[in-house]
């Protein structure tokens, strides 16, 4: 049957329109931000001109408190995503005294000089080792394009909150008949708009007071189209390859029957991209339950690998000393066996949502795609190019990172005694 050329261009065309169209203003979008950012990037983007506040964390990195409206977020956010090719950038707040609040309660310094907050020994090779080649391509393929095929996954958009009830569900899925899993749309966020945060929960045997925290923002936008919700921002590597690490991390240890001494709790972040809202909100509520955090690991931008000779970038700055070190024993004693390959990258203040864990004064990590020679991560960050398509039509990066994901809950986590799976050996230890 012949097709009219000219009609299949029509629903493309409608797409386009829609993607460009300028969406109604609300009372929100007439609201004031304000944004803590740091003084080196103010000054660099075309914000430099704004009257600023002069601030300072824990750490004495200098900062600046301004207010900013949405178009001139828009030009923050293109600034920290196109200039300084990196994700994240600063934090956002809907009142000056709540910015004020986050900088007077600030705690970096505390989490990155925290002594090591559990015991980092690697001795759960028999519970990780048979984990590792499970691992699917295919299955982190399907999670990313499902997520990449929405309009968008923006905060504010009818798509972001139907990708996190998404989200839910899968990992719901996962966990079916399992008395000590359970998962949960966290909506303790006030700035993210409809879109919450997803958290499933297994609750640890032994030492269930003790968290240990995996995660990765589920949130999309496309750089220049402000606060539009029916933007187009597909998102496959920005980050719906992080979430889909997560769930295939989920799978394996699940489908393995998996019982971990702590508690330990997988979170796709609403809102990272407008300020590291999702995050800072639920890291903020754990500070104030005096919850005991051991350790966070977060995975922004997984999937993209192209002539270079490593496979995955620990980030160097804003994170814990002791679990970076434990970090990289544990890729050493998991994943280089395997041939693989790591190494270190400084990314900036508040670069992703490990940042608002730092913030809060918990020990944190971040590991990330090696991306090529040309560029630190992904060129296609926030455009209408982070498809699956542009990164090779697979998911072949991807893998290392659930093996590394694998081995952080495995030996963070543990294995409870009460594990039928469980094999009693004398392990090894491998000092960080």
């Amino acid at each position: 049957m012949t097709t009219n050329p000219i009609a299949r261009l029509v629903p493309l065309l409608l797409t386009l329109a829609a993607s460009l169209a300028v969406a109604p203003c609300t009372a929100d979008d007439a609201a004031p931000i304000f944004a803590v950012v740091s003084a080196a990037t103010l000054q660099s983007s075309p914000l430099r001109d704004l009257p600023a506040q002069p601030r300072q964390d824990s750490l004495g990195t200098p900062l600046r408190l301004i207010e900013i409206d949405l178009d001139q977020r828009d030009l923050l956010t293109r600034h920290v995503h196109e200039q300084e090719g990196r994700c994240g950038g600063y934090f956002a707040f809907d009142s000056r005294a709540a910015a004020e609040a986050f900088l007077a309660g600030e705690r970096s310094l505390q989490a990155l000089l925290r002594p090591d907050a559990i015991s980092y020994v690697i001795d759960n090779s028999d519970t990780i080792l048979p984990w590792l080649p499970q691992v699917e391509a295919d299955n982190l393929y399907a999670t990313m394009a499902h997520l990449s095929s929405y309009q968008n996954r923006y905060y504010d958009s009818p798509h972001g909150l139907a990708a996190a009830e998404w989200i839910r569900d899968q990992w719901a899925a996962l966990g079916q008949g399992r008395a000590d899993v359970g998962t949960e749309l966290f909506t303790g966020c006030t700035t993210c708009s409809t879109q919450p945060t997803v958290v499933l929960t297994v609750t640890g045997n032994e030492l269930a007071d003790e968290v240990v925290v995996v995660g990765a923002h589920l949130d999309s936008i496309r750089s220049g189209a402000g606060s539009n919700t029916q933007q187009f921002a597909p998102g496959a590597d920005d980050d719906a390859s992080g979430i889909a690490v997560i769930t295939e991390t989920l799978r394996i240890a699940l489908d393995n029957g998996w019982r971990p001494q702590r508690t330990i709790k997988f979170m796709g972040y609403a809102a990272e991209e407008v300020g590291l809202r999702g995050s800072n909100a639920i890291a903020a509520r754990f500070a104030a339950d005096g919850v005991n955090v051991v350790g966070v690991l977060q995975l922004d931008m997984t999937n993209y690998r192209n002539g270079v000779p490593f496979h995955l970038h620990f980030i160097s700055d804003y994170v814990n000393a002791p679990l970076l070190a434990f970090a990289k024993s544990l890729f050493d004693a998991y994943l280089a066996p395997l041939g693989l390959v790591r190494r270190d990258l400084a990314c900036g203040y508040a670069c992703s949502d490990h940042a608002s864990w730092t913030s809060n004064g918990f020990p944190s990590v971040m590991a990330s795609e090696p991306g090529d020679v040309n560029y630190r991560f992904f060129p296609g960050l926030h455009t209408a190019n982070d498809t699956l398509a542009t990164v090779g039509d697979n998911a072949n990066a991807s893998v290392p990172f659930v093996q590394f994901a694998l081995a952080f809950i495995g030996e963070m986590a543990k294995t409870s005694s009460g594990d039928p799976t469980r094999i009693h050996h004398n392990g090894f230890e491998a000092a960080p």
